[in-house]
């Protein structure tokens, strides 16, 4: 046995040459500092360092006037972030974005940025903590944490709400639906949960013969003329609102649901299930997008994804497989798999 950095392990041989010892700790301490960077992090994006990095590296005395902060407590936090490789110092006291880093600005096409908003924004942060609770209860971590469903308190909290629609919106899966689905000849595209129509308005652009019908409660769909307008696919696509439990737009072409089974229990999903089911036609397809976990490999996005549905709406993650199940509870059945390792897949689900 040898003592490494505080910790004993083995050192085996190989043809009578020391193996170095493992370091046992550093998983466990690279997720504790992960822990605490992540809030340094989340203050250069708050506090409008990355923008101000937008073109180039800056002095940190530039960079603390032009956010209105003391030179030496912004040097602080700014040191930190350089550990997770989301800003470098390319000179002493100059510091800017890293490739990676870039991702966090507020024009970045993948979304990431404001998916990390909502990740660490108040109490869809804060109901984390409750994770250890909601297991043992049956309850959301989030309802524990806030004392209400998700989607009732967005409705009462118009600035969380606002930094959770940001993120829905801003990472629309447009791109894998379009890459895994042919939608050539789909004369109507109702999409069932659509929030603010960001992915719809996207299948529009692509789809010029297409008209689209965006459905989602009626609090939600409020913010959705001004968005279609700004795409450019007012014309094309009507807003309704309603609940996917009473009943959705009948006889449509396709059918999109992304994001949005992953949110729901077995139990709902069924019901949701049956109620697309029932407006089909004999040649609707329904295309599920979200993340499909594989259960021999796990990845950590994939994981982690899943384990924040879990967190904000108590549902848990569920294979390919497991959907079959449900679909056939329902009279559907899962036709093809579009799978995309460590993002979200597309299901190609038909008629039974």
């Amino acid at each position: 046995m040898r003592e490494g950095d505080g910790v004993l392990v083995d050192v085996g041989r190989v043809d009578g040459a020391a193996i170095p010892p493992e370091r046992t700790e550093a998983p466990l301490s690279g997720l504790v500092s992960s822990a605490m960077l992540i809030h340094a992090v989340s203050a250069v994006v708050e506090l409008g360092v990355v923008e101000a990095l937008a073109d180039g590296p800056r002095p940190v005395a530039d960079l603390a006037r032009e956010v209105g902060v003391p030179e030496e407590r912004l040097l602080v936090v700014l040191r930190a972030v350089t550990a997770t490789e989301l800003l470098a110092q390319t000179a002493p006291g100059v510091f800017a974005l890293s490739p990676a880093g870039n991702h966090l600005r507020a024009d970045d096409p993948l979304g990431l940025r404001d998916l990390f908003r909502m990740c660490t924004y108040g109490d869809l942060f804060q109901a984390w903590t409750r994770l250890g609770d909601s297991v043992g209860s049956g309850r959301t971590a989030f309802e524990i944490h806030t004392g209400s469903h998700l989607f009732d308190y967005l409705g009462e909290n118009r600035d969380a709400a606002e930094v959770f629609n940001r993120a829905m919106n801003a990472s629309t899966p447009a791109g894998t639906l379009l890459d895994a689905a042919d939608l050539a000849g789909a004369g109507t595209v109702v999409d069932l949960g659509g929030g603010e129509g960001a992915t719809l308005a996207a299948v529009l652009r692509a789809r010029p013969e297409a008209t689209g019908v965006l459905f989602d409660l009626p609090e939600v769909v409020a913010g959705a003329p001004r968005l279609l307008r700004e795409e450019g696919v007012a014309d094309r696509c009507s807003v309704v609102g309603g609940s996917f439990f009473e009943g959705v737009p009948e006889g449509a072409d396709v059918y999109v649901m992304a994001r949005v089974m992953q949110n729901w229990s077995d139990r709902d999903a069924v019901r949701i299930l049956a109620n697309v089911r029932a407006a089909m036609t004999a040649e609707s397809r329904l295309l599920i997008v979200g993340h499909l976990p594989e259960r021999d490999r796990p990845g950590a996005f994939v994981e982690a994804i899943g384990l924040s549905m879990f967190v904000l709406y108590g549902a848990a993650p569920r294979s390919s497989e497991e959907y079959e199940e449900l679909f056939a509870e329902v009279g559907l059945a899962l036709h093809s798999v579009h799978r995309v390792p460590d993002g979200e897949s597309v299901m190609d689900v038909r008629p039974a």
